[in-house]
């Protein structure tokens, strides 16, 4: 089964319980491979269903898959075939 990482950082990481900083998720078998338009609804429903903090910061973050950023418009073309390290990035503000 192909798996992710998921790295968790500041409101993504205390939006859940035990504040884990990574996870590995096994993506569903279908669609595969798996396009990362899909993952937010995958992890808010499947992964961390009813944790409705955690659903609330992802639909906000953008994400980075190895450590490359993608952008919002890219999403449904970047596919995740399993071994890739995936994290999202909740909005930061700056002074």
């Amino acid at each position: 089964m192909a798996e992710i990482t998921l790295l968790y950082f500041a409101g993504v990481r205390t939006s859940l319980a035990s504040e884990p900083s990574s996870q590995r998720v096994a993506l569903p078998r279908s669609p595969s491979p798996f396009p990362l338009a899909r993952l937010r609804q995958y992890l808010t429903t499947e992964v961390h269903a009813g944790n409705d903090e955690f659903a609330r910061v992802l639909e906000r973050c953008a994400w980075s898959v190895d450590e490359e950023m993608v952008d919002d418009e890219d999403e449904a073309t970047v596919v995740l075939k399993g071994g890739e390290v995936v994290c999202p990035i909740p909005p930061v503000s700056g002074g």
